[in-house]
């Protein structure tokens, strides 16, 4: 009793330590620099409203400005932290400002000089990498071809073509950022959600004593994590996406060790393992030795070991006992060939299953 006291406190930690992560290096950091992003980027429009507010062009953009800076500056959320930050946060507030900004970037454009338009087109050139790779060649190359038509003669149609192709070009690249920004942060959020559930289960098994081998995978899948953390080159940071799978290793490994013993079980009692020393059932769980918590940590560790053991167990289930060992036949009794190429002629045919096929000159003989 006091064993399953101290495993459910065990889970309970984890799922405090995965919200408190989750918090302080996740959701407040992308919180503040979301903050600073938007109030820089409303200082910068505000700024370029002030110095277009005596010509006449540009009047309609300089309002939708003022409507975008009003939702830019009185964000959803804030630096204090509350408990449905602590618990609800999920990027999406942050992603939707994002929107925001990009629309005024946007709706900027009818604002700028053609030098600053100009600079403007060399800068998105640089976020072109956001595209797939077809529509990349395809946006740099005209914009290429605008800016080499480029001169220092004022024209006020070539200003309005640039400005228009720099206008679309900013509305698919900022388009497909939002979208990845949109995945990455719906991927941490199923991975979020997979740990609460997981614990579930995890908490049925540790109530009926089988604690210490949750505990051995769990300490698998954290040292897989951490090789591969530490062996990685490029791993993903945005809206938390790095730390999803660091996260789910710990109960990962623990419900592959569980999976995993299960079919090492299975396997023992088909007879397709032979590995007697080895004491995978239930009872013998709740005290595991030495032997079983080494393969449980192996369990947790390599995905390739559990995986070996459920392709065993499926071909296994998949024959259902029909596929039987190739019966031996007995000794001086006729072999018949395998037919392969073309097809018996029917004298051989009658030869074999009259018993006079390979061995007939040695009969006769």
């Amino acid at each position: 009793m006091n064993a399953s006291i101290l495993g459910l406190g065990l889970l309970l930690a984890y799922l405090a330590l995965v919200q408190l992560a989750r918090w302080l290096y996740i959701a407040r950091p992308n919180i503040v620099w979301n903050d600073a992003q938007s109030t820089a980027m409303g200082k910068r429009l505000r700024q370029k409203i002030r110095g277009r507010s005596g010509a006449g062009t540009g009047q309609g953009a300089s309002e939708a400005l003022g409507e975008l800076l009003t939702a830019i500056d009185h964000p959803s959320t804030n630096h204090q932290t509350s408990l449905k930050q602590l618990l609800g946060w999920n990027g999406a507030d942050q992603i939707g400002t994002w929107v925001v900004i990009h629309e005024a970037e946007r709706l900027v454009l009818p604002l700028l000089s053609q030098e600053e338009l100009r600079a403007r087109l060399e800068r998105a050139l640089g976020q072109l990498a956001e595209l797939a790779p077809e529509r990349r060649a395809r946006w740099e190359e005209v914009s290429r071809a605008l800016l080499d038509s480029c001169d220092d003669t004022p024209d006020s149609q070539f200003d309005e073509r640039l400005r228009a192709h720099l206008d679309e070009l900013l509305g698919e690249v900022y388009e497909t950022s939002n979208g990845k920004a949109a995945q990455l942060s719906g991927l941490y959020n199923r991975a979020t959600w997979l740990v609460f559930a997981a614990l579930l289960p995890l908490g049925a098994l540790v109530s009926l004593g089988y604690g210490v081998v949750l505990v051995a995978g769990a300490i698998g899948g954290i040292v897989s994590r951490m090789q591969r953390l530490v062996f990685s080159r490029q791993v993903p940071m945005t809206y938390g996406s790095s730390w999803a799978p660091l996260f789910c290793a710990p109960v990962l490994g623990a419900l592959a060790a569980w999976a995993g013993l299960m079919l090492i079980s299975l396997l023992k009692a088909a007879g397709v393992l032979q590995l007697s020393a080895l004491a995978t059932e239930l009872p013998d769980l709740r005290s595991p030795t030495a032997g079983v918590l080494g393969v449980a940590v192996v369990l947790g560790l390599s995905e390739r070991f559990l995986s070996r053991l459920e392709k065993q167990a499926a071909t296994m289930l998949s024959n259902d006992g029909q596929e039987q060992p190739p019966k031996v036949p007995p000794q001086g009794s006729p072999q018949v060939p395998p037919q392969t190429g073309r097809p018996p002629s029917d004298a051989a045919s009658q030869q074999a299953r009259s018993g006079n096929g390979a061995t007939a000159p040695s009969a006769t003989g």
